[in-house]
């Protein structure tokens, strides 16, 4: 593992998926380069939200790879083994985690990590993938308007060393991402499925008719979410056309 990864740190960025892709400007062929931040002035989450990080408390990275390997209409496959790989991570310091769809990471009802990537195509494949990542693990305190945010040091009650569980978590990510390189679809599927947040159970959506109650079955090889509601009826949705409601 020592030398599949090639960190790159620095104190303060923008964000470092814009650093990045910034990076493959300059040189499209880089692969399996890690960005670090102690700090992000204008970090970038799902849906153009911003991502909050406390200075030097959590790790906020993004991995520049080449899944060169993966048909743009499997992409989704991408986003699920580094959601799994962040599982991984994160249930060896405690039981729990789970993957609320596409790719935020909770535990029970709270959010300890966004993820956003941003592929590159080239015709039918996918020419360079930035993967931005944040995960809160020293941060005590959130600010209000996150009261759902939740870090590890809030779930064990202790401080981690954030350059040794970066090593853990970027091993971790790759063990996945090799499922990828084999095409081991139905794996990665069962895996994103046996961790996917609220699957079949009772719970309260909101798609553009208005609010609903029904049960998540899955997600279908393109990433779109499969929700079957109370008169059994199968519906798709596409990233952004359904809320979780709570």
């Amino acid at each position: 593992m020592k030398n599949i990864f090639n960190i790159l740190k620095y104190k303060t960025l923008s964000s470092t998926n814009n650093k990045a892709k910034e990076l493959l400007q300059k040189n499209d062929s880089i692969n399996f380069t890690v960005v670090v931040a102690d700090e992000q002035s204008k970090g970038r989450g799902q849906r153009k939200n911003t991502w909050h990080s406390r200075t030097g408390k959590n790790l906020t990275f993004s991995i520049i790879t080449k899944p060169i390997f993966l048909p743009a209409t499997k992409q989704f496959y991408l986003s699920k083994v580094i959601s799994l790989g962040i599982i991984d991570y994160l249930n060896s310091r405690k039981k729990g985690f789970k993957i609320k769809w596409p790719n935020d990471i909770y535990y029970k009802d709270m959010k300890i990590c966004g993820i956003l990537i941003e592929n590159s195509l080239s015709g039918s494949t996918i020419k360079n993938s930035v993967i931005g990542i944040g995960l809160n693990i020293n941060q005590k305190k959130f600010p209000d308007y996150l009261p759902d945010a939740i870090s590890l040091f809030n779930i064990k009650n202790k401080e981690f060393n954030l350059e040794t569980e970066l090593q853990i978590l970027l091993r971790l990510i790759y063990n996945k991402y090799e499922l990828l390189q084999k095409q081991k679809y139905t794996e990665i599927d069962s895996l994103y499925h046996k961790y996917l947040y609220l699957i079949n159970t009772n719970s309260n959506f909101k798609d553009i008719t208005g609010n609903f109650k029904g049960k998540i079955k899955g997600t279908l090889p393109e990433g779109k979410l499969v929700i079957e509601t109370l008169n059994n009826e199968i519906k798709t949705y596409d990233f952004k056309e359904v809320e979780f409601i709570n």
